[in-house]
């Protein structure tokens, strides 16, 4: 199955919506807080990109993966990252973020970083296996104890050759 990278349109706020809702949805009454994925409007959307860029991935014509990127002083946040369920395993996630960190290092970005709930241990080990690692932990407003880890992956000759590898 071939796909396409590309920066997001305004067309693709609705399909962009319904592939986040569904990437998320496996989480819904295991996570606490829960997931904002869940609430999700297109405004909400709307108000995300009006400070950030977005890639989607499509496949004959349908969006099937997106993420968000938030320009931060000296790096880049990755937000969203999202396959629809049906199109995971294919590389689609890779690629988008193969697609971002060769954004971001043309934009100057020094590195990159993201937030991961503590308890998606198998996504946490998705990052560390692309590079990323743990540089902080992150507590939801109203929370005693951590609920999320940051991590942070640098932008060096290195990890451009690395994933030109891949």
């Amino acid at each position: 199955m071939s796909y396409q990278l590309r920066p997001h349109t305004d067309a693709d706020l609705p399909a962009m919506l319904a592939c986040i809702r569904a990437a998320f949805a496996q989480y819904q009454g295991l996570l606490d807080p829960p997931s904002s994925a869940e609430q999700k409007t297109l405004e909400h959307v709307r108000a995300e990109l009006r400070d950030a860029e977005a890639l989607v991935a499509e496949q004959d014509g349908s969006l099937v993966g997106c993420v968000f990127l938030h320009r931060r002083a000296e790096s880049v946040y990755i937000d969203r990252l999202s396959v629809l369920p049906s199109h995971r395993g294919l590389g689609i996630g890779d690629a988008l973020l193969r697609a971002l960190e060769k954004r971001a290092r043309g934009q100057g970005a020094r590195g990159l970083s993201l937030s991961v709930r503590l308890a998606l241990e198998a996504q946490q080990d998705y990052y560390r296996r692309r590079g990323f690692a743990h540089a902080s932990f992150g507590t939801h407003a109203g929370y005693a104890q951590p609920t999320y880890r940051n991590m942070f992956k640098p932008l060096t000759l290195a990890s451009a050759q690395h994933e030109e590898a891949l």
